[in-house]
């Protein structure tokens, strides 16, 4: 071997060695080193979730080393939420440190499903796993593995429970619905909303309830009971209450409601949630059984009929269904028993449907065993009645159910055959003259029971009529019953004491005419079995008038006014009426005097005495003047002090001597209290006098802006206005106006014309000058036609005369002072 080749071995085996010393010292000395964890944590934006990890490395080569990717793996118990790979461009500095940020991305969606899954837990601890990968010189790529724990808060979605479900109505007027009652907990998602619920309930085995209701909650943080109505559809109320008439008592029910969950929590801002139970539903708002079940809310009729050949039970019933489903009766059965002893029985067989939750009236005409009632009839003979127990049934199906009935028991009085009966149908007044005779007449309805030769006798009553009339009698003439049942009628004559008694009752205005009746009475009969026989009645009802109605007012009425005629003299004041009366009384009477009066509390407003001597005739209409003097100071001062009220209670007292035919003078009083409207303004009052222009023959032309207050007309309306106004030693004006004002309820503005001479305004003019604090006489006459809502003031034609005196020109503070005008003005 020469010394070349020795070098050249030399040579490699140098190298062998060196390059294995650096290779030692590359991987085992000088390899980068994961020095520290600057941070690690997980960072949600939007809809993407991500682990940032900040890990510092150290370089202990004198040469820059690159990192060319990294590996990654995050885990949570077992289940693997992100893996991935990542280049990057990082290189670390020669014998220097530096951190290294890395951006690792979680599955978003599986990471937000894990979540949910995980709300038992507070926090879930994820392991990040990574290899770091980096070039070397001389050798392969390497890698770095690094395993690190990072725990994160489980968000919490709400805590929902159903707490119950309960019947919030269940009836028809109400509607059908149940409650789902369910406790919901917000514990820390943002603006939260439970909408959109779904639920089915599984009632018993059979019933099954299911729906959606959109209605939405929102929850702020804590604890709230979301009451949650279903509405149910017809077929699921139904099938309720077939589960009611049923004897199905299973009410255990299973329930499943789901909600949709909303928040702007970026891991939980949409998902939704179920909840379950079981329980049994409280069965005291949709009522018991029985009140489902159809009832004889109206009994009509129930007797027993005979004839010559038959008798028949007779029931006319309603029946209410209250069940919102129709039922179908099919059958009757009946028993009528006689001291406990079923006499007849039997059952008949129809089909009658009974509408929901509605009434069905029920004709029955069942037939009884006819030789068993006459058996019963020849036991009791003697007896006046007798009494029969009767048992109605309508049988019924109800589904799932046993058959089922409707009971109805009453007791009969039934009329023994053989023997009469008296019914009392009415009575009423037939005449009142004491000429033609004065009577009321009784009419009774009078059962013969196959009786020949009927009649009546010895009738003995006791009539009371209101609280304070009582009449009394005995007829004397027999009364006779034709060959069937019928109305007969019986007069009671009346003495002239209670002809008196009973106008003054009219006159009085009695709506009571109520009358208690006791009375006995002998049945004759032809029949040798049967003798006579005194059978004792009574009742009660309401006087008929006749020709009338019973409970009318009889008191004469003022049907319309003609003429209407006021006079105010200074302090003084009357009112004449032509008035025409009206007399509702089937009888005439003659009126010899009124006298009226209106008070108030014990003060005297108006009087009126009047010798009136005229015949008032039956249901006729006559005509009389009245004059009514007025207390005219004490009534300007009502004007004054009650003006601000709505109205002044006035008491009206008449007292009426009057003369029926020719029996004795009578004398009644009656009383009546009425509210007269009041104002705080005039009725009355010239507001402003506005110049309209000349006219050669007139004169000066003016309007005169009037204020009326209609305190209570709906409709006023006047015409035909004529007027002449004397001013003392200024004005003597008069006119005519041709037009009709239409004045409606309330205050109103009313332009009337006016128009003065030449020499009066002047005249006017120079008073107004240098005499305006004179205080002058003003007389004044008007004419008129009023119409108005009222029907007694229609057409009527008022005359109207005032004399004062005052003080026609004033300054304007006067003026203002005095602008609640004079009570004259306020009474026309």
């Amino acid at each position: 071997m020469n010394d070349k080749a020795k070098w050249t071995i030399i040579i490699l085996v140098l190298l062998a060695l060196l390059g294995g010393a650096l290779y030692f010292i590359l991987k085992k000395k000088y390899y980068p080193k994961v020095e520290d964890i600057a941070y690690l944590k997980l960072d949600i934006a939007n809809d993407t979730a991500q682990v940032k990890a900040g890990v510092q490395v150290q370089n202990r080569l004198p040469l820059s080393i690159a990192i060319d990717s990294v590996h990654y793996t995050i885990v949570e118990d077992s289940i693997t939420l992100g893996r991935g790979q990542m280049t990057t461009s990082h290189t670390l500095p020669a014998l220097g440190d530096k951190v290294l940020d890395f951006r690792m991305l979680l599955d978003f969606e599986k990471y937000r499903q894990h979540l949910k899954e995980q709300q038992e837990k507070d926090s879930l601890k994820l392991a990040v796993k990574s290899d770091i990968f980096f070039d070397l010189p001389l050798i392969s790529s390497k890698s770095i593995s690094l395993t690190r724990h990072i725990t994160v808060p489980v968000p919490k979605g709400p805590r929902i429970q159903l707490q119950d479900v309960v019947v919030r109505s269940f009836s028809p007027d109400a509607g059908y619905s149940f409650l789902l009652k369910v406790n919901a907990t917000n514990r820390d998602l943002p603006n939260l909303t439970i909408q959109d619920f779904d639920y089915e309930i599984q009632i018993g085995d059979t019933l099954r309830v299911a729906g959606t209701v959109d209605t939405t909650f929102h929850l702020q943080r804590g604890g709230k009971l979301l009451d949650i109505p279903i509405q149910l559809e017809t077929s699921d109320a139904i099938a309720l209450i077939k589960k009611v008439l049923s004897e199905d008592d299973k009410w255990n029910y299973s329930a499943q409601v789901g909600a949709q969950i909303q928040s702007s929590h970026r891991l939980l801002d949409e998902f939704r949630l179920t909840v379950e139970k079981e329980g049994t539903l409280n069965m005291d708002q949709m009522g018991s059984r029985a009140d489902y079940l159809p009832s004889i809310s109206q009994v009509r009729r129930i007797e027993v009929d005979s004839d010559e050949e038959q008798t028949f039970l007779q029931a006319n019933v309603v029946v209410h269904n209250p069940a919102p489903i129709p039922l179908y009766i099919d059958s009757a059965t009946y028993y009528v028993r006689h001291n406990g002893k079923v006499i007849a029985s039997g059952k008949k067989d129809f089909e009658q449907v009974l509408p929901k939750s509605g009434k069905q009236p029920l004709n029955l005409r069942l037939l009884l065993d006819e030789s068993a009632y006459q058996q019963l009839m020849q036991n009791v003979q003697g007896q006046e009645k007798v009494s029969l127990d009767i048992a109605l049934n309508l049988l019924y199906n109800l589904p799932d159910a046993e058959r089922q009935r409707i009971h109805l028991e009453r007791q009969l009085q039934v009329p023994v055959a053989g023997q009469g009966g008296i019914k009392v149908a009415g009575l009423a007044v037939r005449e009142l003259s004491p000429q033609k005779g004065a009577y009321l007449t009784l009419k009774l309805k009078v059962q013969r029971s196959n009786l020949p030769d009927l009649s009546i006798h010895d009738l003995d009553y006791t009539l009371q009529l209101g609280e304070d009339l009582v009449i009394t009698g005995h007829t004397q003439e027999p009364t006779q019953v034709s060959e069937t049942d019928s109305i007969v009628e019986v007069p009671l004559h009346l003495t002239t004491e209670n002809v008196n008694q009973l106008l003054e009752k009219a006159l009085k205005g009695t709506i009571n005419w109520n009358y208690k009746l006791q009375a006995s009475a002998q049945l004759r009969s032809s029949n040798d079995i049967l003798g006579p026989t005194r059978l004792s009645f009574e009742s009660e009802g309401e006087l008929d008038w006749d020709k009338g109605a019973g409970g009318k007012e009889f008191v004469p009425q003022i049907t319309s006014i003609d003429t209407l005629k006021v006079f105010i003299h200074y302090d003084t004041a009357w009112v004449k009426l032509h008035i025409n009366v009206r007399n509702p009384l089937p009888v005439a009477f003659r009126v010899d005097s009124l006298l009226l009066t209106l008070s108030y509390a014990n003060d005297t407003v108006a009087i009126s005495r009047e010798s009136i001597d005229k015949v008032l005739p039956a249901e006729d209409t006559t005509s009389a003047w009245i004059t009514l003097g007025v207390n005219y100071d004490l009534w300007q001062q009502y004007l004054q002090q009650y003006g601000s009220q709505d109205s002044l209670r006035l008491m009206e007292t008449v007292s009426l001597v009057y003369r029926l035919e020719d029996l004795p003078q009578q004398r009644t009083t009656f009383y009546n209290m009425f509210r007269l409207p009041m104002s705080d303004k005039a009725v009355v009052a010239l507001k402003k006098v506005k110049p309209r222009g000349f006219s050669f023959t007139k004169g000066i032309l003016m309007a005169a802006l009037v204020e009326v207050n209609n305190l209570n007309m709906k409709q006023l309306v006047v015409s035909d206005i004529t007027y002449d106004a004397c001013v003392e030693n200024l004005l003597d004006a008069c006119g005519t106006i041709n037009r009709a004002y239409h004045i409606p309820k309330g205050n109103n503005i009313v332009s009337v014309p006016l128009h003065l001479g030449i020499g009066e305004a002047f005249r006017a003019l120079f008073a107004k000058l240098t005499g305006g604090s004179k205080r002058r006489n003003v007389i004044l006459n008007a004419t008129a036609t009023i119409d108005t809502s009222n029907p007694k003031l229609q057409d009527t034609f008022v005359w109207l005369e005032v004399w004062q005196r005052m003080k026609l020109f004033q300054n304007k503070q006067k003026e203002q002072e005095t602008q609640n005008p004079p009570a004259a003005t306020a009474t026309n």
